[in-house]
């Protein structure tokens, strides 16, 4: 059945299947479609399997809240909630990312309280959900994560340093300095640019 004729429950188990096959392409439209024409029927979806046994249906609750803009206040509440007691990397990925999305002081601390896991993918989405935020907090955790050994978490780490903020200090010229000898070429670009942005000439 095409997608916009799908109802909300059509569309979120067509979305677990799609997910149980392995079919990522046609999972995110169907998440797409309920972040888009889903409304108060695919947050009542998403609420309903947030706690449930399975990390798909979790993952799945997350990604849809992820971008509920229309029920946003709502959709915050249900992440914060998830946020507390998930221990799945996926999921906490998920819930990272929806944070950085959905753009509120309130998802800062929970947000922090991750920068350490031990999965790579939970870091870099951690680093995604702090991007543009203005916290003195979160902008030390992203300095924290521009020397992450994984290169993906520095490069989106440095990007949120170098050009999502017109915060300059010096522990942040320090950390983008740091990173000009960095062995990702994304992430030494980034470092150059937010130098030139404040003015520091690297000579490159």
């Amino acid at each position: 059945m095409p997608t916009p004729e799908l109802s909300a429950t059509e569309a979120f188990d067509e979305a677990l299947r799609a997910d149980a096959d392995g079919d990522e392409d046609r999972r995110w439209e169907l998440v797409r479609h309920l972040q888009r024409h889903g409304g108060r029927a695919a947050l009542d979806l998403a609420a309903r399997v947030a706690g449930h046994a399975e990390p798909a249906h979790r993952g799945l609750a997350a990604d849809v809240l992820s971008q509920l803009q229309e029920l946003r206040e709502e959709a915050l509440t249900l992440l914060l909630t998830m946020a507390r007691d998930e221990t799945d990397p996926g999921v906490l990925s998920s819930i990272a990312v929806g944070f950085g999305h959905l753009g509120d002081e309130r998802s800062v601390a929970p947000l922090i309280a991750l920068h350490t896991h031990p999965d790579a993918d939970v870091r870099h989405s951690v680093a995604f959900g702090l991007l543009g935020r203005p916290e003195t907090a979160a902008l030390d955790t992203l300095i924290t994560l521009s020397a992450d050994e994984d290169a993906r978490v520095r490069d989106w780490a440095t990007f949120g340093l170098a050009r999502q903020t017109d915060a300059d200090f010096p522990r942040l010229r320090d950390a983008l300095l740091a990173r000009l000898d960095d062995e990702d070429d994304d992430t030494r670009a980034e470092a150059v640019e937010g130098l030139a942005l404040r003015g520091v000439d690297v000579g490159r």
